[in-house]
């Protein structure tokens, strides 16, 4: 039977080396839920030679804390998905021996595909429980600034490439604020909205339930105006699963509000789009299709352990003239590490669904079900986007989605069996 509760050494302990870089640990979360904006501030300053290494230094500085504080004596749980993220580990690690006639390219490839996993496997460590709160706040109130600049690139009609539009398609812009692209501004915002959304259920202080309502609307219409198919999809599909299993009573309102939205003008073209005889052609000929088709082929000459990490179908691959990008991380996965990495990739994510669904949606009651329905809905939404998207390519949503997996299941140790009201809030505050 795995513990509920926070264990007693976290509460209990009075060493000064438990609480080791508590400090330091809380700020490198901060900053790698906040990775595109710390992101893009090094890129425009003097410190520009650190972006693409301040994340790994982050990550070594949560490793440190974590080793430090258990070799003093600190005893904590893991997450059950854990085992499942160790054998997906552990078997990418023997792919780079079996990429030996390309060692920097295997090295490359391992590192892209799991050095953020290690985040959320850290945190048990590294967090207090009484920080969670505020830690969510830390990371949800980022993706609201980026909601907001959203908003802003649409109203000040930011240019944007030709390559962005289909043919014949005529919008106003596209929004991706400090982003590469729509896509990774739209899998940051429908892995946060709904926490946005659940933060106003659960906190009673009204200032900052304003701020949850109106970084919610802003980042909703930052969301649209992204025209990314993908994002839509993801938080869509999931927002409606979620529904299904949990909470049929706001099916009527889904449905209301999907066929208004259905029924927008520009909504309406990009969805109709892919019904189109037209988009079935250039998708099998040069799009998606032919990608995902390519990526079985490429498998089907090594079925079990595919063509080697960093070989096929992501950044690295690509940076290499290897391939061209999967366009749906899970081909990308099937195609470079085989079946095997395939299930072993697909475990880790379905057994990380099921312990926040077990452990937090389960234990919450009250208004903390919303938050806890909140956070197996972003984990959702980003699970179905990937099969349109290489999103755990990218490091800001990488980065993002493993600390949401881990503070929502830590915030759900903190649960309580049997109450409408979160821990540690006086007059309905939440701390």
């Amino acid at each position: 039977m795995v513990q509920t509760s926070v264990p007693t050494a976290e509460d209990h302990s009075s060493s000064a080396q438990s609480n080791y870089g508590d400090a330091l640990a809380r700020w490198c979360v901060y900053t790698l839920g906040a990775f595109a904006i710390v992101n893009q501030g090094l890129d425009i300053s003097v410190l520009s030679g650190l972006g693409n290494l301040w994340g790994t230094i982050a990550i070594a500085c949560l490793a440190v804390i974590a080793l430090v504080r258990v070799a003093y004596g600190l005893r904590r749980q893991g997450f059950r998905w854990s085992r499942y993220a160790g054998w997906y580990i552990l078997y990418c690690a023997t792919l780079i021996l079996y990429g030996l006639k390309h060692p920097l390219l295997a090295f490359n490839g391992f590192s892209v595909d799991v050095e953020y996993i290690v985040i959320a496997l850290l945190l048990p460590w590294v967090v207090e429980s009484r920080d969670v709160p505020r830690l969510l706040y830390g990371v949800i109130a980022v993706s609201m600034l980026l909601g907001v600049d959203g908003v802003f690139q649409y109203a000040i009609k930011v240019p944007i490439p030709d390559t962005w539009l289909d043919v014949g398609e005529v919008v106003r812009t596209r929004v991706f604020s400090v982003m590469k692209s729509p896509a990774e501004l739209g899998a940051n915002l429908e892995m946060t909205i709904p926490m946005m959304f659940g933060l106003f259920a659960v906190d009673r202080h009204p200032a900052r339930r304003f701020v949850y309502i109106a970084g919610g609307m802003c980042s909703l219409a930052a969301l649209f105006f992204t025209y990314d198919r993908g994002s839509w999809l993801g938080l869509g599909a999931a927002v409606l699963i979620v529904a299904v299993v949990y909470e049929r009573r706001v099916l009527p309102i889904l449905l209301v509000l999907g066929v208004i939205a259905f029924f927008i003008p520009s909504i309406h073209m990009r969805v109709m789009d892919l019904f189109n005889p037209v988009y079935a052609v250039k998708s099998s000929a040069g799009g998606r299709m032919l990608l995902w088709q390519q990526a079985f082929d490429t498998m089907a000459k090594n079925p079990l352990f595919g063509a080697g990490l960093g070989q096929y179908g992501g950044y690295v691959a690509t940076s290499h003239s290897l391939s061209s990008f999967s366009d749906n991380y899970y081909a990308k996965v099937l195609g470079e590490t085989g079946l095997v990495g395939l299930v072993l990739f697909m475990a880790m994510h379905v057994a990380i669904l099921r312990e926040i669904a077990t452990s937090v949606v389960r234990r919450a009651k009250g208004r903390n079900r919303w938050l806890a329905l909140a956070g197996l809905t972003s984990v959702l939404a980003i699970l179905i986007h990937s099969f349109v998207e290489n999103l755990f390519e990218y490091n800001y949503t990488a980065s993002l989605y493993f600390v949401i997996v881990g503070l929502i299941l830590l915030w759900g140790r903190t649960l309580p069996e049997s109450s409408a009201e979160m821990p540690g809030r006086k007059r309905g505050t939440l701390k």
